[in-house]
């Protein structure tokens, strides 16, 4: 969770401290709102549910709550309700591992759930909800006999200047001449460190192309490397140009070395005998988080205008909700519909404007949706 609701003292609740120490972006989301926006009000107006909050199990798996979003992952103890912080997170116990499990209440959990519909709304209007970027064909049609140099050969993928897309290889083809499985090292490279991340395997067909399912996703910041042993492949040696893929840089390499992990790697130019089906979608959370101060006042303002459209629509059908609110309810639908004069309605899109402004002078093109088109190619010699 990176937004905050800092205390007001108009309820006697006490939310969780994920809510109310301090958010990890800094910001609070009912600092400088509509007066009528009081933590009192906004649980008042929220839907409360009778659910049942299994007890802690000691020989189960949790995960991470707050990428779940699963009642599952909550627990209780002597009735005290739990949050798992930890994704693998066995046999910790809530009353005492504070790592791992966050004490909190149904008050603070159905904040959390409004936050979340409102970080969603967000990247909804800004266009940065997850969506492809690219979806490319790098390969080509080997006939020659090659022998691979030095140890290792690869193909290295790195996003275009940023760490907020995600890759998925949808398909891979490899043609090795031979009909053995061969090892496909994932490696993720990071100033001088690099870390195998899987071992896949592949299964050639003595050198004929054929793109099988894979459907492996990676995603970080980093060269993503994928390597084989160097061996006997068909391939024309065609040109790589990496600056020509849309989001993404990718290009060949070789390595020499006793691991795949400790080669020192150097970058090529020409095929390997490895194609690809890739897709690149953007992950909008990531971009969010990193870019959460120039863009606070646009998620303060959706945050504000979905409060006083709850306090309008009273969508949780709540009958012990505030009646002071209730009782102007011309203004309250002057406020979140009026573009005329200075109201939230008015703000939330100007806040928008700025945001969306902010977005397209950002260095990756990608970020905003444009009609710009690119052929691409892999061409051989």
């Amino acid at each position: 969770m990176i937004l905050g609701i800092s205390e007001d003292f108009s309820t006697d609740v006490v939310l969780d401290a994920e809510l109310n120490e301090a958010s990890s972006s800094g910001l609070n989301l009912n600092s400088g709102t509509h007066p009528s926006i009081t933590v009192n009000n906004l649980l008042a107006f929220l839907p409360f549910y009778d659910i049942t909050i299994a007890e802690w199990d000691v020989n189960k798996i949790y995960s991470r709550y707050s990428d779940s979003k699963k009642r599952t992952d909550l627990v209780k103890v002597d009735d005290v309700i739990y949050q798992s912080l930890q994704n693998a997170n066995l046999a910790f116990d809530p009353e005492t591992e504070t790592a791992y499990w966050l004490p909190t209440n149904i008050e603070s959990l159905t904040l959390k759930a409004f936050i979340s519909r409102v970080q969603e709304k967000v990247y909804a209007d800004l266009n940065l909800t997850k969506r492809l970027v690219n979806n490319q064909f790098i390969y080509e049609v080997g006939k020659h006999d090659f022998t691979l140099p030095n140890n290792y050969a690869a193909w290295v993928f790195e996003p275009k200047g940023s760490d907020y897309l995600s890759f998925t290889i949808n398909q891979i083809a490899i043609q090795a001449n031979t009909l053995l499985d061969v090892n496909l090292y994932v490696l993720n490279e990071l100033s001088d460190s690099c870390i195998l991340v899987d071992t896949l395997i592949l299964t050639p067909n003595n050198g004929l192309f054929e793109l099988k399912e894979l459907k492996y996703k990676f995603s970080g910041k980093g060269r993503w490397i994928f390597a084989i042993d160097s061996q006997s492949v068909k391939s024309n040696q065609g040109v790589v140009d990496p600056l020509l893929y849309d989001g993404f840089v990718c290009y060949t390499a070789t390595g020499i070395g006793l691991t795949p992990e400790t080669a020192e790697w150097s970058d090529q130019s020409t095929g390997i005998g490895i194609g690809f089906n890739i897709s690149v979608v953007l992950d909008s959370q990531v971009y969010i988080e990193n870019n959460i101060d120039n863009l606070a006042n646009f998620v303060r303002s959706t945050f504000e205008l979905m409060s006083l459209q709850m306090f309008l629509h009273n969508s949780g059908n709540r009958s012990n909700r505030s009646e002071t609110i209730q009782a102007d309810r011309e203004l309250l639908i002057a406020e979140t519909k009026s573009l005329e004069m200075n109201t939230i309605a008015r703000r939330y899109e100007s806040e928008k404007k700025e945001a969306k402004r902010l977005i397209d002078k950002t260095f990756d093109t990608q970020l905003s949706i444009d009609d710009d088109e690119f052929n691409i190619e892999l061409s051989s010699t």
